[in-house]
């Protein structure tokens, strides 16, 4: 195809309508605004569609153009009436869309600052401080139980064993804290403070050691009239 001319009318039959001004005519008639659309661009493509088609007088047009609009700008040009001519009427649809979205931003900001004053303040419940006016309650309850179970338990008899301890048993043992291993056993310092001093490994008292400690007999003769006791029926 050395033919330029001849190029163009072959591209243009292929992919321009064969008949624009029908499809131009056809696009006007479905034309519609959007709810959610600025008439900016439905003005803009009216207008081109208006180029493209022949035969449409001003009153066709303003119908053409009233016909696409939405409903909420429809019922604002009958409160004010209906434009003759298409400049007018464009004129009037263009202030009435621009008042509705600054009306719809205004709306948006009032919702905002209303939820922002109004968001709510961590508050303690209420089932909080009840539960913190239940306390003392609680706890006095749990110092008469407790003085319940103590008076019950000084109520019940003491064992044998008790009452053979010294009174002075308990005041005797002295303070083994530091003194003791992890085994239980004395510690090297310990030990040789003992052996220095010459006392007894096991009571730790001078004048004796612990092979001939008069206490460690004592313990063993009180565990063995323990386990006869156990072991009678």
């Amino acid at each position: 195809m050395d033919d330029w001319t001849e190029f163009v009318i072959k591209l243009q039959s292929t992919f321009v309508p064969h008949n624009p001004v029908t499809d131009a005519e056809n696009q006007l008639d479905h034309l519609q605004m959007k709810e959610n659309q600025h008439i900016n661009k439905y003005v803009v493509e009216f207008n081109w569609l208006v180029s493209q088609v022949r035969g449409y007088g001003d009153g066709a047009l303003c119908h053409q153009f009233y016909s696409g609009l939405p409903d909420c700008i429809k019922d604002k040009i009958c409160r004010v009436g209906k434009p003759c001519n298409l400049d007018n009427l464009c004129y009037l649809a263009q202030e009435i869309d621009v008042h509705y979205w600054e009306c719809k931003e205004e709306v948006q900001c009032e919702n905002k600052s209303s939820s922002t004053n109004n968001f709510p303040v961590n508050k303690p419940s209420s089932s909080t401080s009840n539960s913190s006016k239940g306390k003392p309650t609680t706890s006095s309850n749990a110092n008469s139980s407790l003085g319940n179970a103590n008076s019950s338990s000084s109520n019940k008899p003491k064992t044998s064993n008790a009452s053979n301890k010294s009174p002075n048993a308990t005041s005797s043992n002295p303070d083994l804290a530091g003194k003791l291993g992890k085994d239980g056993k004395l510690t090297p310092e310990e030990k040789k403070r003992h052996l220095d001093n010459k006392l007894c490994m096991f009571c730790r008292e001078d004048g004796h050691f612990s092979n001939s400690c008069p206490k460690k007999a004592n313990k063993g003769k009180a565990k063995a009239r323990t386990a006869n006791a156990t072991q009678s029926p």
